[in-house]
């Protein structure tokens, strides 16, 4: 591979469907797949919520939010994310075969899309691709269930924040919530009064900052990290 085809050649590698594929593997895939390449502006939708997914997206460059509505549209949660990232994979089978979140670009964007066709062509031809493929929703698949699994606190501050992380895409980096205290209060389960003691408290930690309707969270990760001693 020369010029262009190397750039695309480590581009493919930093992505999880094609590690462990071979140089000759991968000059094959780059040949003989329709891949499409564009380049998003900021600002600019990649995808919107309730669009069907008919193909893989893979986000190679660039910074990116994504917002995700609770579906009684009571509340939503806005999380800024890098890349490489590839959007919500398991939709692309199933029963619903369409995004739940919405992503758009906070700078400009490379993006790389592949086909459903062109998907199953991959997966039929190359095992690694195929056991990839396998590993990564069986991890999102083990991710959900041991959210379900989790034990509530009684800790009023630790029910907040894991509200919150487990409707996130990515446990980590900077979210705005966009949500009214008495609709928190009865998402934990709590009062208006002590759900708002609690957020000042996380406040004055200096963990978050609290506008009108908004909660503002710095480090998702630190958080985390400090209910976790």
């Amino acid at each position: 591979m020369m010029g262009n085809d190397l750039q695309l050649y480590k581009q493919l590698l930093s992505l999880p469907l094609f590690q462990g594929l071979s140089k000759g593997d991968l000059e094959e895939v780059v040949t003989h797949t329709r891949l499409g390449f564009e380049t998003y502006n900021e600002g600019q939708y990649i995808v919107q919520e309730n669009a069907p997914c008919h193909q893989l997206i893979f986000i190679l460059k660039g910074d990116f939010e994504v917002e995700t509505i609770a579906a009684n549209h009571s509340y939503s949660i806005t999380e800024t994310l890098h890349a490489p990232e590839l959007l919500q994979p398991e939709r692309l089978w199933g029963l619903m075969q369409f995004y739940t979140k919405s992503f758009r670009c906070k700078t400009s964007c490379q993006i790389l899309s592949i086909e459903k066709s062109e998907m199953m062509k991959l997966c039929d031809q190359y095992l690694i691709f195929r056991m990839n493929l396998l590993n990564l929703l069986s991890t999102a698949t083990q991710r959900s269930e041991r959210r379900l699994l989790r034990l509530h606190s009684a800790n009023l501050e630790h029910r907040i924040i894991y509200f919150f992380a487990d409707r996130c895409l990515r446990p980590a980096g900077a979210k705005t919530i966009k949500i009214k205290m008495t609709q928190l209060a009865s998402e934990v389960n709590d009062s208006r009064l002590d759900v708002s003691r609690a957020l000042n408290n996380l406040q004055k930690m200096g963990f978050i900052n609290l506008r009108r309707n908004y909660i503002e969270i710095k480090k998702l990760e630190e958080i985390l990290q400090h209910l976790a001693v």
